[in-house]
């Protein structure tokens, strides 16, 4: 299936984990079957609008929460966004970027 597929069902399985809800329990909230709650997770289903609705509500999300998926990009990815970025930005904000990537990083 295609990556926005996939980046869809790993967001959908993310939001669901973090609140501790099993795919059984999604579905029965969502009023869809367990199977096709897996296939829309593993991103082998090209999921309808209102499935997508559906879920949102189950987990007390409005929909662009679920649509949200640009997190779920690869580490390079985002190394490769960031490091395009920064060039962009204006000195002080490149200081404010680079304190908080100290403070994550512990240092």
């Amino acid at each position: 299936m295609d990556k926005i597929s996939k980046s869809l069902g790993l967001r959908i399985r993310s939001l669901r984990l973090s609140r501790e809800l099993s795919q059984d329990a999604l579905a029965e909230r969502a009023g869809m079957s367990v199977k096709h709650l897996g296939k829309i997770e593993r991103g082998t289903v090209n999921a309808s609008v209102q499935c997508l609705t559906d879920i949102a509500e189950a987990l007390g999300l409005p929909l662009r929460d679920i649509l949200e998926t640009e997190h779920e990009r690869s580490r390079e990815e985002l190394l490769a966004e960031l490091v395009a970025a920064l060039p962009q930005l204006p000195l002080r904000d490149m200081r404010i970027v680079y304190r908080l990537v100290n403070i994550l990083a512990g240092r």
